[in-house]
């Protein structure tokens, strides 16, 4: 139905079965005591009946823009049925969805949502080979950063302009000096972030 107009969109559904077959026990059951009811009920659509004979069971739905979906009634309840077309009633058109896996975009601009960041048991990882002895021996790799990361990485940390905008003007994160100097000193009472005594 149309939101706005409040008109009927669905023209016409086809339901194909099968008399023997057992996928089609549901819409057997549905087709003998139930679809008469649903006609009484929705007089704007055209329902026909197709038997087709050893096929799966499906619902053909055709709207007034001409758009035309199939879905299979394979296995479903009587009940489930009845619900996939009241489904196809209530919709304006097909229900199609988004389709993911084209081709990927790589752009310069940020996302909003931040730079990706690292999981703890990566940079745990990474952390390892910081506290090798030799770090070119037999066994161990070089550390490699790409070019595109080692520039976020300058831009975050040499030219405060990282991931969150400026930190010239609202400093966001760990300031990695402050935070140095106080796990450096974590008791003095002027180390920044020190609670003061209770008098």
């Amino acid at each position: 139905m149309n939101a706005s107009t409040g008109a009927w969109q669905l023209k016409r559904l086809i339901l194909r079965y099968s008399e023997t077959g057992g996928s089609s026990l549901g819409v057997r059951f549905y087709l003998r005591h139930l679809l008469q009811t649903w006609k009484e009920r929705n007089p704007q659509v055209v329902v026909i009946t197709e038997q087709s004979r050893m096929d799966h069971p499906e619902l053909q739905a055709e709207w007034l823009s001409g758009e035309k979906f199939e879905t299979t009634l394979r296995g479903l309840k009587a009940r489930q049925v009845e619900e996939l077309m009241n489904l196809q009633r209530n919709s304006e058109s097909p229900n199609l969805f988004l389709k993911h896996g084209g081709p990927r975009v790589w752009t310069e601009r940020r996302s909003l949502q931040g730079l990706w960041q690292p999981s703890a048991e990566g940079m745990f990882k990474a952390l390892k080979y910081a506290r090798e002895k030799a770090w070119h021996g037999p066994g161990t790799q070089e550390l490699r950063y790409s070019n595109n990361t080692l520039k976020l990485t300058h831009q975050h940390l040499l030219d405060r302009r990282g991931r969150w905008g400026d930190q010239n003007v609202a400093p966001k994160g760990f300031d990695r000096h402050i935070l140095a100097d106080l796990l450096n000193a974590p008791f003095r009472s002027d180390a920044p972030g020190a609670a003061l005594p209770n008098e």
